[in-house]
């Protein structure tokens, strides 16, 4: 019983640690990737929307509609 107690916490602690190292990475290279999206658009002369004027609904409202 005693070394499934131990298994089991030294599992949680290696994905609690696996957590707080990944998770930011994670984080800051989606915002990275978002930055580099629109500057692309702004290269190509497309309008982009400030980032935080738009909610889901807005930006989901034209999707999958015809043009």
């Amino acid at each position: 019983m005693n070394a499934i107690l131990e298994y089991t916490v030294g599992t949680l602690v290696l994905i609690f640690m696996a957590a707080i190292l990944v998770g930011p990475a994670l984080y800051f290279d989606r915002r990275e990737r978002t930055a580099e999206r629109r500057l692309k658009a702004a290269e190509r002369g497309e309008k982009t929307a400030p980032a935080g004027d738009v909610s889901a609904r807005d930006a989901l409202a034209g999707y999958g509609r015809a043009a």
